[in-house]
């Protein structure tokens, strides 16, 4: 029996390393996915520098140009920074950014949790609460400046806890200056300073007469300097993205309004994606969504019921309040602003409200949401903390949340990364069969930012030694594999059945909806060895088209979208087009092939037809 209390003691101080250790450790599995999955490749948006010429550009007429309805001088400078030191690398310029401003944000929350809570316990446990911002998905693993979104919030949580805990002669012009640094983030910064500093300026009024004069002066005093700093980059983010019609042209995305329930359930969705990936069930993603948001409210309660309450009894609820409620404002005031900009970026045949619900889930505009969970528990914790229930409390919610994580895929760290790293790999197929073709370089996805060739990027970035070019160089090529079927078409020969074709007088063929090319390979061993295989088409259309080849792995018995590769072109000068595609699957072929050579109702002439294969899995 002697012995309890120090077993007792030893086992809380293990659990409470734990507790500090799991956020880190999920910073940590962060970081080696990244390294284990990551590409040196751009990722969509990232090409748009080598596309324009300028990245390594520095000028200030290209940094505060605005794109995507916001202006980003700070991280363009800083992509630029990574061009020129780094090469563009998204492997360390990832590893760099992520570890900073998620390392800053970890360490930021642990000292406002600490300066708000008095007991170690308490805070630890609060600390153990910001691992939902850990979870993978967020602005890493993907394009290399996603993470300026992130910016303004390391910015504006650090001029708090400048405010708060350092409040010196140098306070207001540190918060002055992360606050523009904020703003010039991204205009979600400028927005958010812009709340931070009314919050605060309202909370200094209330204060004052509630015997927390300090403070309240304080807060007067950093309100006012933010409020300036967030309006004075909130005018130039408005001037700039909507005050010419060039900026205004330059926007990918229309705005959806406040009145319409898109709205609304994009928001949803993304306080929802927060807490992990949805279940299943709309109708139970909806009640989570829904006790979610009665928790907010319910601590807001808290919060603002211990700011106006008088006496020094209440003096860490004021502390809660005076974090709480700024954070909570600019993060719904973030969320508000996301869904104004995107819930209406998106395919046409999402319509209802669930399809648009579900859709907000995508992406990864939920992590400013994340930095609220420990100041929910915090808020829970001083409720009850007169009654001793706190710890208990705190610990059960942390149990509850993991479990609940845990379900909601969480804790699936390299899932994301990995299937950032499988579309990588389609890019670097589409761009390595292209390079040297003397032809326009297409690849799926660009068009749609207006980059219909990439041939100009590539020369830029070779240009600049880019890293990721001396992976993609233009090589002369010994032979395309060995034959596994051969029909020179023009010559006579019958490649297979055709589906939804008609044969014309003149002896071209016309696609009748969807047209398609039964294609039996006659040797299906062979085809079972192979793991690369290769198919050369030569086609006579009339103008620009669509080729995609349907393929199926060793056991499959149809065809799907999931093996397939779709592939642009347009014929030259004499109305032909020669294309090329490479189809990979790591256990073998089933002998069948599925060409559809046209897309729509086209008229077409296949001339040449040639399969391969280019790498066996054993000889």
């Amino acid at each position: 029996m002697p012995r309890a209390d120090p077993l007792r003691q030893g086992a809380q101080k293990w659990l409470l390393r734990a507790c500090v250790a799991l956020p880190l450790l999920m910073l940590g599995a962060n970081l080696l996915a990244w390294l284990r999955w990551g590409t040196d490749l751009p990722y969509l948006d990232d090409w748009r520098v080598y596309d324009e010429g300028s990245a390594l550009s520095l000028n200030v007429q290209r940094l505060f140009r605005a794109v995507n309805n916001t202006i980003s001088p700070v991280g363009l400078a800083l992509d630029v920074l990574a061009q020129r030191w780094l090469g563009g690398n998204p492997l360390p310029y990832q590893a760099l950014s992520m570890v900073a401003v998620l390392g800053g944000l970890l360490w930021l929350q642990w000292r406002l949790l600490g300066w708000v809570v008095a007991d170690r316990r308490q805070q630890v446990l609060l600390f153990a609460l910001c691992f939902p911002m850990l979870q993978s998905g967020s602005y890493w693993g993907e394009q290399n400046l996603a993470y300026h979104q992130a910016l303004p919030l390391l910015a504006l949580l650090a001029a708090v806890g400048w405010a708060l805990r350092r409040p010196g002669r140098w306070a207001q012009a540190g918060v002055l200056a992360l606050g523009l640094l904020a703003g010039l983030s991204y205009i979600s910064g400028a927005i958010a300073a812009v709340v931070l500093g009314a919050c605060w300026l309202v909370l200094g009024w209330v204060l004052h007469s509630r015997a927390a004069p300090a403070l309240a002066a304080r807060l007067r005093r950093t309100g006012g300097v933010l409020l300036l700093a967030g309006g004075l980059t909130s005018a130039m983010q408005i001037y700039l993205t909507r005050g010419d019609v060039q900026a205004r042209d330059r926007q990918y995305m229309g705005l959806t309004s406040p009145v319409t329930s898109d709205f609304w359930a994009f928001l949803a969705a993304k306080i929802g994606r927060a807490s992990g990936h949805g279940f299943a069930s709309l109708s139970l993603e909806l009640a989570w969504v829904a006790l979610l948001v009665l928790a907010l409210v319910a601590a807001l309660g808290v919060a603002l019921r211990g700011l106006l309450a008088r006496g020094g009894a209440h003096a860490r609820l004021r502390r809660l309040a005076v974090v709480f409620v700024p954070l909570c404002a600019i993060v719904l005031t973030y969320l508000a602003l996301v869904s104004l900009g995107r819930a209406g970026f998106r395919d046409p045949a999402i319509q209802d409200a669930g399809a648009v619900f579900r859709f907000g889930y995508e992406r990864f505009h939920f992590f400013w949401a994340t930095l609220l969970f420990p100041w929910v528990a915090a808020a829970l914790a001083l409720r009850v903390r007169s009654r001793g229930w706190a710890t208990p409390a705190l610990a059960g919610a942390l149990l509850v949340l993991l479990a609940l994580s845990s379900v909601r895929g969480m804790f699936d760290v390299s899932s994301f990364y990995r299937a950032a790293s499988a579309y990588r790999a389609g890019e670097i197929r589409c761009l390595a069969g292209q390079l040297g073709s003397g032809q326009a370089i297409r690849c799926p996805g660009f068009d749609m930012m207006g980059m219909n060739d990439l041939t100009r990027a590539y020369v830029h970035a070779r240009d600049i030694n880019a890293s990721f070019v001396r992976y993609l160089p233009i090589l002369a090529r010994e032979g395309f594999g060995r034959d596994l079927l051969r029909r020179d078409v023009a010559a006579g020969a019958e490649p297979g059945p055709w589906t939804h074709v008609r044969r014309l007088p003149d002896g071209w063929l016309q696609s009748e909806g969807d047209a398609q090319l039964t294609v039996v390979l006659p040797q299906a061993e062979l085809a079972r060895r192979c793991r690369i295989m290769g198919v050369q088409l030569e086609l006579a259309v009339p103008g620009a088209e669509t080729a995609q080849i349907y393929y199926r792995w060793s056991g499959e018995v149809a065809d799907s979208e999931t093996h397939s590769v779709r592939k642009g072109y347009q014929p030259d000068a004499a109305g032909l087009a020669r294309l090329e595609f490479s189809l990979d699957a790591p256990a073998g072929f089933e002998p069948h092939l599925r060409i559809d050579p046209v897309d729509g109702l086209s008229r077409f002439r296949l001339r040449d037809l040639r399969v391969t294969c280019r790498l066996w899995g054993d000889r």
